[in-house]
C-alpha cells in the first residue's frame, strides 16, 4: 500500500479553508515545513481546490511522521508546545512564565502561523488583567488560552467548526484552564461588549464581519485581526475603518497584523 502527497506552496492554516473537500478525498494528514504544507491522501486527486506537485511513498505511519515535523515555538513569554513535548523545555525556556500545551489536532495551526505569532505578540502588549476577551474563529484555542494566562478575567471563543470547539475545549482541560467555548460565529458571543477582540481570519471573512467585531468592543477597547495578506491590507483597513475604528496597521513577511482601537488600553508594565 502507498500514500500520496501533495506538496503546496501555501501555510497549513491556507489549507484548511479547504478541509471539507480534502476530507471527502480522504484525508490522512497534514505536515508544514517552512510554511509550506504536505498534504498526505491515500490517493492522487485531479480536482482538489489546491495547486501543487505529487509524490507517491512508501506507507507510513503519518501520523508520526506528522507529530515529527512540530516544533514548540515561543512568542515573547508564551511558549507553545505539542502534548508529547510538554514539559521538554531547553536552558532558554527557563525563563519563560507561560508555557501552553496545545493538541494540534492535524487540522489546526500550532502556533507557527505567522498570522497566530504576530497576534501572540499583540496580546503580550496590553495589560489583559481583568479583561473581557473575545476570540473570533478560535481553532485550536491557542489565543484564548493565551488570553486567560495572560491574566484575562473572561475569555469567550467562537468558532463555527465543531471539530474546532471541541479541539479548544480539550486544551483548555488539559491546561487547567476554564474557557466558554461556542458553535458559531460572533453573533453567538453575546450582546456584552468586550475590552479586547482577536480576530484571527481570512481577508473575506474580517471585512465580512468588520461592523460586528467594532460593534463587540467597548468605548476603550482593542481589535486585534490577523490573516490579511498584505496585498489585501487596503482592503482589510478600509472595511475597518468604515466601521469606525481606528486602524494601525503592521506588516510581517506574508501578512498584516491590524489593530483597531476606540481608544487606548493601557499597555503592559
Amino acid at each position: 500500500m502507498t500514500t500520496w502527497v501533495l506538496h503546496t506552496d501555501v501555510s497549513t492554516d491556507e489549507v484548511n479553508l479547504h478541509l471539507a473537500a480534502l476530507e471527502a478525498a480522504g484525508l490522512l494528514g497534514i505536515a508544514e515545513e517552512s510554511g509550506q504544507a504536505r498534504i498526505y491522501l491515500p490517493r492522487r486527486c485531479a480536482d482538489l481546490p489546491l495547486a501543487g506537485w505529487w509524490e507517491q511513498v512508501a506507507d507510513l505511519d503519518w501520523n508520526e511522521a506528522w507529530k515529527a515535523g512540530i516544533e514548540p515555538v515561543t512568542v515573547g513569554v508564551v511558549r507553545i508546545v505539542p502534548p508529547w513535548l510538554a514539559g521538554d523545555a531547553d536552558g532558554a525556556a527557563v525563563t519563560l512564565v507561560i508555557e501552553l500545551v496545545i493538541e494540534p489536532a492535524q487540522a489546526f495551526g500550532t502556533g507557527h502561523h505567522e498570522t497566530t505569532t504576530s497576534c501572540l505578540a499583540a496580546l503580550q502588549r496590553l495589560d489583559l488583567s481583568g479583561r473581557r476577551v473575545l476570540d473570533v474563529g478560535t481553532g485550536t484555542g491557542v489565543l484564548a488560552l493565551a488570553a486567560a494566562r495572560l491574566g484575562a478575567g473572561e475569555v469567550v471563543a467562537v468558532d463555527t467548526d465543531p471539530v474546532a470547539v471541541t479541539t479548544a475545549l480539550g486544551n483548555a482541560d488539559r491546561n487547567g484552564l476554564q474557557l466558554d467555548v461556542r458553535p458559531g460565529s460572533i453573533e453567538v458571543a453575546g450582546a456584552q461588549p468586550f475590552d479586547v477582540v482577536v480576530a484571527n481570519l481570512d481577508t473575506d471573512t474580517l471585512v465580512s464581519l468588520a461592523a460586528a467585531l467594532a460593534a463587540r468592543l467597548r468605548n476603550d477597547a482593542v481589535l486585534i485581526a490577523a490573516g490579511v495578506s498584505r496585498p489585501r491590507q487596503g482592503e482589510a483597513v478600509s472595511a475597518l475603518q468604515a466601521a469606525g475604528l481606528a486602524v494601525s496597521a503592521h506588516p510581517g513577511r506574508e501578512w498584516t497584523l491590524l489593530m483597531g482601537r476606540r481608544a487606548e488600553v493601557t499597555p503592559a508594565g
